[in-house]
């Protein structure tokens, strides 16, 4: 569902450690807000579920609760400044990927969805792709593409970190 009205724009990183992901991914917890969708892609192992902890941290979900890949469960709601919307896609083709209705479900808080790309031309067209890749030795490669002025208020908060 891509909308040529929203100006977009890209940011690229490296991501040094696990901690760096999970920095970027607090980053952007902080900045987003009811029903915006974070589409997490990239292949097993390279930090999708490190960066939705991130989030959550970001949004406020208490520490108390474990931020673990929902690939059995298919979506884990927590509590935070803002609903956190957790969804893992691994396991489902594209119609059972439909049938979850996610957007709709995770209206009032964040969504964030690993494996998005296994829905691919159907989510909003102000979701925010994060496709994150191996790098050299523990980095991993970050590349954001999303509305501009989210991904401007992650240069800024990235910056003043």
């Amino acid at each position: 569902m891509v909308n040529a009205a929203i100006e977009r724009a890209e940011l690229a990183l490296v991501l040094e450690d696990e901690q760096a992901t999970l920095d970027l991914g607090h980053a952007l917890g902080e900045i987003l807000a009811p029903g915006d969708v974070v589409l997490l892609t990239g292949d097993l192992g390279v930090g999708k579920t490190v960066l939705a902890r991130g989030l959550a941290q970001g949004l406020g979900v208490p520490r108390e609760y474990a931020i673990a890949s929902p690939s059995f469960t298919l979506l884990n709601v927590y509590p935070g400044r803002v609903g956190f919307f957790h969804a893992d896609l691994y396991r489902l083709d594209q119609g059972e990927a439909l049938d979850l209705e996610l957007v709709e479900e995770a209206a009032h808080g964040v969504l964030a969805v690993e494996w998005a790309e296994r829905l691919a031309g159907e989510w909003p067209a102000g979701s925010l792709l994060v496709e994150l890749a191996l790098g050299e030795v523990e980095s991993r490669r970050a590349r954001l593409k999303g509305p501009a002025g989210l991904i401007g208020n992650l240069k800024r908060v990235i910056q003043a970190a």
